[in-house]
């Protein structure tokens, strides 16, 4: 017996600007282990490696929240 309705989470999931926003994501992530670690190995900086993530959370934050937004004022 079939099912009437199909849940296809990966094809809501896996949407242009999903990819995008992956994308943006992981370059800041990328970006900032890449400079903590040139930090480090050179001693300009001393890093602390429990923290290397906020970037990366911070532009997420920002996009989410911009996405809202304009959402939000779209429909007025």
């Amino acid at each position: 017996m079939k099912t009437k309705y199909k849940f296809d989470l990966i094809s809501k999931i896996n949407t242009a600007s999903n990819k995008i926003i992956i994308k943006t994501v992981l370059l800041c992530l990328f970006l900032s282990i890449c400079f903590a670690y040139v930090s480090e190995k050179t001693g300009w900086l001393e890093v602390d490696w429990k923290i290397i993530f906020i970037p990366a959370l911070l532009v997420l934050q920002i996009i989410i929240i911009g996405k809202a937004l304009q959402n939000r004022y779209k429909k007025l």
